[in-house]
């Protein structure tokens, strides 16, 4: 048997808070977890649009029904099976997301990324590999990939605001892989770093989302 790659050209998705008007003074660029979709996950942001601050939601490539034939569809970022292709097509999809959108710009606004549970490792894959140096920041109820050399996690991230949201009564949080990926944020000594906590489980809070959003 023999197995081959092949590239083509292939069209996705992606959500925003409102139509660039090219004006506005900040993007955030916000990744779902696991199952979710973009256009649902970029509603738990409605209480923070603004016309200067463009809310951008990447979907994952990968789409299933969220129980047996049919139903609801979720989507993630990747498995497994073909993870070096999965990786290399998201990045390849997020990259075209920000050289779309950034020619609209007369002068670049700031950059913010924010991910969320299995979002986070894809977020920090994705910002490590491209020439872009975010100014916050956010890990949410996930951490680094892996699979990420932490030197170059380091040197991408040493002048942002780097901030790990955490809740108290998140399972996932639990998990000896989350605790070691974890340990990469806090052993990289970041200058500007923030560890804030919240009461609630495996979600986006409301209150501390604006709270990070208007720092």
């Amino acid at each position: 048997m023999v197995q081959k790659e092949l590239n083509f050209q292939a069209k996705h998705t992606y959500s925003l808070s409102h139509a660039p008007t090219g004006e506005e003074n900040s993007i955030w660029i916000v990744f779902h977890g696991y199952g979710q979709l973009a256009q649902f996950f970029l509603r738990k942001f409605n209480h923070l649009f603004q016309d200067d601050c463009l809310i951008v939601a990447p979907e994952g490539l990968n789409h299933y029904y969220l129980k047996g034939f049919s139903g609801r569809v979720g989507a993630n970022w990747m498995t497994k099976h073909e993870r070096e292709i999965d990786i290399a097509n998201c990045n390849n999809y997020l990259n075209g997301i920000i050289e779309e959108l950034l020619p609209q710009f007369g002068q670049i606004p700031k950059i913010n990324v924010l991910g969320f549970s299995q979002g986070v490792a894809t977020m920090s894959r994705w910002v490590c590999q491209f020439n872009l140096k975010p100014e916050k920041v956010v890990f949410w109820g996930g951490a680094p990939a892996h699979d990420l050399e932490p030197t170059i996690m380091v040197e991408r991230l040493k002048d942002s605001q780097v901030i790990l949201a955490l809740g108290d009564d998140d399972p996932f949080l639990q998990s000896e892989i989350y605790i070691r990926q974890r340990n990469l944020i806090y052993d990289a000594d970041f200058v500007n770093f923030k560890e804030l906590c919240y009461s609630g489980g495996h979600d986006l809070d409301p209150e501390l989302l604006k709270e990070i959003f208007l720092m």
